[in-house]
């Protein structure tokens, strides 16, 4: 469940994004990084869950 809302609300950043005027060319960068930097960022959270436990 958690992975579908991650990938609407990219989704829609994306929307957002192309209607303020974003080139379409440099919308593979967003989503190449953006899902690298959430990815990350889940692990690290995880991890430190683990370590508090």
């Amino acid at each position: 469940m958690r992975t579908e809302l991650i990938c609407f609300f990219l989704l829609g950043i994306a929307a957002l994004l192309l209607n303020a005027g974003l080139s379409s060319q440099a919308l593979p960068l967003f989503w190449l990084v953006l899902p690298l930097v959430i990815k990350v960022n889940l692990d690290n959270m995880l991890q430190r869950n683990k370590e508090n436990s």
